[in-house]
């Protein structure tokens, strides 16, 4: 008990943080060409779609998304609502509630802030990272975190502000003449995820049924509305779908 004690004092020191901390920005050095690479194509789409270098800087410091932001570039451009954008990043970022799911075992000793801050500052990257962390050595500094997510987010922001400076000295006959590349962005991420997916029929169904969704509506409703009602309906039939197929292989594999 009394080692315990010592333990969790020695882990709270200032040498010891700031050891903890250097190291967490040392291990988020390898994913930083990836938030580069994906942040300066978001700065840079950001400007064709319309925003300013300051509005795009803003967005990556607070959405920090780089899938959430694609696809609100892309909801914008289309000229969808408010509540079709929130929705629709709010969806694409429920994975991030399975994350932190994951992560919350090892933050049984952190604070409510440093909760909050482990939770907010999260991503796909830095994830992967981390649990990697906490399964060899059984525990997750926050001090070792903090450096790691600082340290992401940083580099995610200051890609996206340099992908909006080089679009915003373009011509801006050339910027107009680029739009096409937001949709192709959008379909390159969808395709790249989808070629990594086990599920890749499901999610094939998913896309049918949102198509279907759009065709059957898309002059009948308000078009925030349709996108709203293709993206439930894909998910709810895709969750069905996956929801039967565990139960089926549940059952194989008891009998």
């Amino acid at each position: 008990m009394n080692q315990t004690v010592t333990d969790k004092e020695q882990d709270s020191s200032p040498s010891t943080s700031t050891a903890l901390f250097k190291a967490g920005v040392i291990a988020c050095l390898p994913t930083i060409l990836g938030y580069w690479s994906i942040g300066f194509a978001a700065g840079a789409i950001g400007t064709v779609s319309g925003f300013s270098p300051l509005e795009i800087t803003l967005l990556s410091g607070l959405l920090y998304a780089g899938s959430a932001q694609f696809l609100f570039y892309s909801l914008y451009a289309a000229g969808a609502g408010a509540l079709s954008i929130v929705a629709g990043v709010l969806l694409i970022n429920l994975r991030h509630i399975l994350m932190s799911s994951y992560m919350a075992m090892y933050f049984t000793r952190s604070t409510a802030m440093q909760k909050f801050i482990g939770g907010a500052l999260l991503t796909d990257e830095t994830f992967a990272v981390a649990a990697q962390y906490g399964n060899r050595h059984g525990d997750l500094p926050f001090a070792w975190l903090l450096g790691l997510n600082v340290t992401a987010w940083l580099n995610w922001i200051i890609a996206n502000l340099m992908g909006a400076l080089l679009a915003s000295t373009l011509p801006e006959s050339l910027v107009h003449g680029l739009g096409f590349s937001l949709v192709a962005m959008f379909i390159a991420l969808l395709l790249m995820t989808w070629l990594a997916s086990r599920q890749r029929m499901l999610e094939l169904v998913a896309v049918a049924v949102a198509v279907l969704v759009v065709a059957v509506f898309v002059k009948r409703l308000d078009a925030n509305v349709v996108i709203l009602l293709a993206t439930v309906s894909a998910a709810s039939v895709a969750t069905v779908l996956l929801n039967r197929k565990s139960r089926v292989e549940g059952g194989g594999t008891n009998a």
